[in-house]
């Protein structure tokens, strides 16, 4: 199954003018590891205090997501609002396993680096198993109930997204 009308894809202009700056921005912050039974992450943000400072996600909210929440809101004729907003790098053997994002409408995933174009989102909506035909500088929408999972990380590059949650707005 691919990409269908429950998804929305977006590219990133000029994506490679931000690529280097998101990930500067990102390793900036301690290194904070996440390590379960259903993921190894080896740097995250996700459980860092609401107050902690973070200026990729600055620099997101300025330079990213307007283009983005515009093209999506025209598209779909609604209008969303901007939840909880994360990121992930994923070393060799890191993975997060299947999980949904409760709370929200969307579950959006902005993929920073890919490596060798590879270890792409799984999804499995109620049985519709599919992996996301995704490449970097995209931002990928699903609905928020659907399941989705990053397999195991194989490659010695980082694969680095930013994920964020948003909602409809009434």
């Amino acid at each position: 199954m691919s990409l269908n009308e429950n998804t929305f894809l977006y590219s990133v202009p000029n994506f490679l003018e931000h690529k280097n700056k998101l990930i500067e921005l990102i390793y900036k912050i301690p290194i904070n590891s996440l390590c379960t039974d259903e993921q190894k992450i080896y740097h995250q943000d996700y459980n860092l205090p609401p107050g902690f400072t973070r200026n990729y996600y600055k620099y997101f909210v300025d330079n990213i997501y307007p283009h983005y929440h515009l093209e999506f809101c025209d598209k779909n004729k609604t209008t969303i609002g901007l939840e909880h907003t994360w990121f992930q790098v994923y070393k060799k053997n890191d993975f997060h396993d299947w999980h949904i994002h409760g709370k929200c409408h969307f579950t959006n995933i902005f993929y920073i680096n890919l490596p060798n174009g590879s270890v792409k989102t799984e999804i499995n909506n109620f049985g519709n198993s599919f992996t996301a035909e995704v490449k970097e500088g995209d931002i990928l929408t699903i609905p928020s109930y659907w399941k989705h999972r990053s397999p195991i990380n194989t490659f010695d590059e980082d694969k680095i997204i930013i994920s964020f949650n948003s909602s409809v707005i009434l």
